[in-house]
């Protein structure tokens, strides 16, 4: 790393998260090499989330539950960072993660995201080509945990169209140039919709090899059909209508 390489924001939503939180910001302040911010965006959490006393972090309280979206949002846009870095409550940064992933997307102006493959489990797990309708339905009803493998076998860099939003990094000005996070979507798959509409922009989505990240796998069981439940299915259905006229370069 140089003094000319950029600061980064690390925007950490939580929504009654308590202790698991503290794990979080934690892992983002034992980054090596790099200077950030940490900024925390409570949702709404009763009682209020409390962070560790350190300089570098800052609390924003939201008294209503924004959703995923605008919560995050919310957090981007306090900050002043030219890379931004969103991380899940739940997510644990090794101290050379945010290292790795910036040397990647510094490393091409055509790269506007870099994503993780997270610790014991396949890069697939997390990131892919664009989901087609059959995959979301076999996500969405506990039948598949994973996506389409892209990742070629030897190689530390690969092109996809998407990494889920529990670990991504990427550049400020694209974020500002296709308007953020769809506040729209309230809880998924906001993270796909926003990796998606870079990569119509024309911009690269590359997923690293090198830079780990600790985070649960998606668990695979059938859900009950409930309100969320509800709610998710016509989120992604209107996800798969906006972007109908997708076209993968990446091949499966």
């Amino acid at each position: 790393m140089t003094t000319q390489d950029p600061r980064i924001d690390v925007v950490i939503l939580t929504w009654n998260d308590g202790e698991l939180l503290g794990g979080a910001v934690a892992s983002a302040l034992g980054s090596e090499d790099v200077e950030l911010e940490v900024i925390v965006v409570d949702n709404g959490s009763q009682p209020p989330a409390v962070v560790a006393r350190d300089p570098r972090v800052r609390l924003i309280r939201s008294d209503i539950n924004l959703g995923v979206s605008a919560g995050r949002n919310l957090g981007v846009r306090e900050g002043a960072a030219a890379v931004v870095c969103l991380l899940d409550s739940d997510a644990r940064l090794h101290p050379d993660t945010l290292t790795v992933l910036l040397e990647h997307l510094l490393a091409d102006p055509e790269v506007a995201m870099v994503v993780p493959v997270f610790d014991d489990q396949a890069p697939e797990a997390s990131a892919g080509p664009a989901p087609t309708a059959m995959v979301k339905a076999q996500r969405m009803l506990g039948r598949r945990s994973d996506y389409h493998a892209v990742a070629p076998a030897g190689s530390g860099e690969w092109d996809v169209d998407f990494g889920i939003g529990a670990c991504q990094v990427f550049r400020r000005s694209v974020f500002d140039e296709v308007g953020g996070i769809d506040e729209r979507y309230f809880y998924g798959p906001e993270d796909v919709d926003f990796c998606l509409r870079i990569r119509e922009s024309g911009w690269r989505i590359v997923q690293v090899r090198d830079a780990g990240c600790i985070h649960p796998p998606r668990r695979r069981f059938r859900r009950s059909i409930d309100r969320r439940t509800l709610q998710h299915g016509l989120a992604v259905l209107r996800h798969l209508w906006r972007h109908r006229r997708f076209r993968s370069e990446v091949a499966p």
